[in-house]
């Protein structure tokens, strides 16, 4: 089969279509289903990141852990979450997978997330928080991908409770793979 101009200016308008119905579909993805895939990726991008992450990548990612520990403030620290968990992504050395949290992270800022999240947040659930994403460090650091990956789950449950309670972590929960 030869292509033309005609027929690759085709596929590009094709490809643009389908691209364009995914992201629509995507940001319109509901809070459970944003959290069930964060599950099902985010101890995976730990666990990669604990054994391709740089000395580098480790220092930005505690760096980031430690000033999101100073803050108080929700706005500041929920971009200083954001941010740590992007580094661990950028860590696993994976393009894709870093493009993965950032579709994700992008779902989050809709102003549905962000009021979940507003009406969730707490100083106890902030150091919470900041307690469990010393865990995920320590274990990036050790090199430990299993408790990498363990941390970072168990992270995430905790979030899920705080955001949907019981009943929507359950939801979440039976969405783990194993």
């Amino acid at each position: 089969m030869r292509a033309t101009a005609d027929s690759s200016a085709r596929l590009t308008t094709e490809t643009d279509a389908d691209l364009l119905a995914l992201l629509e579909r995507i940001t319109g993805a509901g809070p459970l289903d944003v959290q069930a895939a964060r599950l099902m990726v985010e101890p995976f991008a730990a666990q990669t990141a604990a054994s391709n992450a740089t000395a580098a990548d480790l220092a930005a990612i505690r760096d980031t852990h430690l000033a999101a520990t100073a803050e108080t403030g929700m706005e500041l620290f929920e971009q200083l979450d954001g941010e740590f968990h992007k580094r661990i992504f950028t860590a696993t050395r994976n393009d894709l997978l870093a493009c993965v949290h950032d579709m994700l992270k992008a779902i989050r800022a809709q102003s549905a997330w962000v009021e979940i999240k507003r009406r969730s947040f707490s100083e106890a659930r902030r150091q919470a928080y900041c307690e469990e994403h010393a865990r995920i460090v320590a274990a990036l650091f050790a090199r430990d991908a299993q408790g990498a990956a363990e941390a970072m789950r168990i992270h995430l449950v905790s979030v899920s409770r705080n955001l949907f309670g019981d009943g929507g972590s359950a939801h979440l929960v039976a969405h783990r793979l194993p």
